[in-house]
């Protein structure tokens, strides 16, 4: 499909009840924001194509406290869209991860640099293991007579089985790390983590 994404985002979500722009952004924070974000420049001027090509219909609505505003409902023309896109093959580029990057030439540095690299991409990892296990425990527990939640909780336990993996790399890399530093081999890289740091931020 040659459409931008973000109008399969939105698309997906005026399936569930016409919303504004604000109301889309609040939605995609609130739910597919593990996964997938879209920005105020994005959402926008998608909104106004979208209108364009018959695929949402859009109506100016006095809000909560008078304030003006513009609701967006899906169209027949624009369900049609998103099924269309939603039967397409997955088309998923390859993923940019900075970790990886930096530790694919960490030869350069002390391993205690990428150390405390992957001593912070473990503390986000149980962060964010916590908080998609508390999500998945709201879905199971009170959205189940949902039809949409089954696949809601697909999408939730995608996101714990990666965080675990994650975070049990980030442990046998930490393991390979610390057995690393301060070896014959790389103690021509005397410059500190902290040090390393200052100049990357200088």
């Amino acid at each position: 499909m040659s459409e931008s994404r973000t109008v399969y985002v939105l698309l997906g979500f005026l399936t569930w009840r016409p919303m504004s722009g604000y109301d889309l952004k609040r939605s995609i924070a609130r739910s597919v924001g593990n996964f997938w974000s879209e920005g105020d420049g994005q959402i926008y001027p998608v909104l106004k194509r979208m209108a364009g090509k018959g695929w949402i219909a859009s109506r100016a609505d006095d809000g909560v406290g008078g304030r003006r505003r513009r609701i967006h409902e899906i169209t027949e023309a624009g369900r049609a869209v998103l099924q269309a896109w939603l039967r397409a093959p997955v088309d998923e580029p390859p993923p940019r991860i900075e970790l990886l990057l930096k530790l694919f030439f960490g030869d350069e540095v002390a391993p205690e640099v990428s150390l405390t690299h992957v001593e912070a991409a473990r503390a986000t990892a149980i962060y964010r293991l916590n908080h998609l296990q508390s999500i998945a425990e709201d879905l199971r527990e009170r959205r189940e007579d949902d039809p949409r939640a089954a696949f809601w909780i697909l999408t939730v336990d995608y996101g714990l089985v990666v965080t675990e993996a994650r975070l049990r790399w980030c442990e046998r890399a930490m393991d390979e790390l610390r057995r690393l530093h301060g070896t014959e081999q790389y103690s021509r890289h005397p410059v500190s983590s902290q040090e390393t740091a200052g100049e990357i931020k200088s």
